[in-house]
């Protein structure tokens, strides 16, 4: 069998979804998986204010054996605390 399968995971607003999708070859995958990863991760997805809504991103290319062909993961970097005077 000659089957991609994309696996997408995100974060939104607290809230976990995931999901795989198959594809028919690599190039497909691929165009997919950097789909997502403009959709959703690097800030992308907002709210009308302008505030980050999805936090946490991954996906991945596997082969129809399993094999990791590609994979990425994304997280918002937590906001720095700020420094107390002494």
């Amino acid at each position: 069998m000659d089957k991609y399968f994309l696996v997408q995971i995100k974060r939104t607003d607290g809230v976990i979804e995931k999901g795989v999708v198959v594809k028919d070859n690599f190039d497909a995958a691929k165009q997919s998986y950097h789909a997502y990863l403009g959709a959703y991760a690097f800030g992308n997805d907002k709210d009308k204010d302008g505030n980050i809504k999805t936090d946490y991103v991954l996906v991945q290319i596997l082969d129809s054996n399993g094999l990791g062909l590609k994979g990425e993961t994304w997280e918002k970097k937590a906001a720095p605390e700020p420094e107390q005077e002494a």
